[in-house]
């Protein structure tokens, strides 16, 4: 990963086009973005994309909203849409969030590319899961649904608690979720396991 020059920080303007061309490479056009709207939003908040580099160039990234828990639950479970749940995105800085990931996408064409899906994971769990010192979000837990096989398996090898099916762009979609601190505590575990691993 190292010989790779692998970086993931915030997105920025200049990073949208690239982003939406993996959007519109592997996801059905229902879930295209618009390139104005998410300036708007990286404008407001470049936390929200975090964009995974090679060299300069962009291989993946993943998109979070904190939301109030009632918008959360309704993307969750079908009652509310991404689009009209945009509306209600709150700010990092306010208290008991509820994280809603609409995206985790890196290029699939690339040889690396799951290299690329394991530092975004590790960058979300820097920046928004709960362990121990750390200066992030107050954020009560984590959910988001599948529309991809890649997803379902992210969801669950992450331990996320599966929550339901719903149709969602046209699709049947697997919704999931999971409290912030049994995150944070399964992410600590891992890590003692590949330490004691390395140790070995």
């Amino acid at each position: 990963m190292n010989n790779l020059a692998c970086t993931v920080e915030c997105a920025g303007i200049q990073d949208i086009p690239a982003m939406l061309s993996l959007e519109k490479r592997y996801f059905d056009s229902c879930w295209h973005s618009e390139s104005t709207f998410i300036r708007k939003l990286i404008e407001k908040e470049p936390m929200m994309f975090r964009v995974c580099k090679i060299n300069g160039k962009v291989r993946g990234y993943y998109w979070v909203i904190p939301l109030e828990h009632s918008i959360w639950k309704k993307i969750l479970t079908g009652e509310m849409n991404e689009s009209e749940a945009m509306r209600h995105i709150k700010s990092f800085d306010e208290p008991d969030l509820y994280l809603y990931i609409c995206s985790v996408i890196v290029d699939l064409e690339d040889k690396q590319h799951k290299k690329y899906t394991k530092a975004l994971v590790r960058d979300f769990g820097r920046h928004f899961v709960p362990l121990q010192d750390a200066n992030i979000p107050d954020i009560s837990a984590i959910g988001a649904f599948t529309i991809s096989e890649g997803g379902r398996r992210l969801m669950e090898r992450s331990n996320f608690d599966y929550r339901g099916s719903f149709k969602a762009g046209g699709k049947p979609v697997r919704s999931y979720a999971i409290n912030s601190k049994t995150l944070a505590k399964q992410t600590i575990a891992t890590r003692q396991k590949v330490n004691q691993r390395d140790i070995a």
